[in-house]
């Protein structure tokens, strides 16, 4: 499936430096108007579930913002995935020298989102790492 994309950073629509927003169509641009603001933050945040293993591997803040990456899929029953990432790779912080690299593991989280842009539930963990958990 392939992904169109917009980056967008300070002076642009949503004024977000770096941040990278994923969506597989047009419908899904729309929605990201409802679910995040100018700011980055995601408007009427549903929280977090506990996870243990989320804990245990956080390395930064808790943050409720797209500061790093949000993937938009749309899905067949017409309600749309959201994919956020919380906390990046330890490459993510790498400078052009290689220096600068941690071992922090990419968490990402996920909800669902109705078609008015309503959350149907709290996120919850999809991955750490390469690992995807079945939910």
């Amino acid at each position: 499936m392939a992904y169109g994309y917009i980056t967008i950073r300070n002076g642009e629509k949503y004024r977000i430096k770096g941040m990278r927003v994923f969506f597989n169509d047009l419908k899904s641009l729309s929605l990201i108007e409802k679910v995040i603001d100018e700011e980055g933050k995601i408007l009427n945040f549903p929280g977090i579930e506990e996870d243990e293993r989320i804990e245990k591997e956080r390395k930064i803040g808790k943050i409720f913002d797209v500061r790093f990456e949000a993937v938009f899929t749309l899905l067949e029953n017409g309600e749309t995935l959201m994919r956020w990432t919380i906390q990046p790779d330890g490459f993510y912080w790498m400078d052009n020298d290689g220096f600068g690299i941690t071992n922090d593991k990419r968490i990402t989280l996920y909800s669902t989102i109705d078609e008015n842009g309503n959350f149907l539930h709290k996120f919850r963990l999809y991955s750490i790492g390469d690992k995807i958990f079945e939910n």
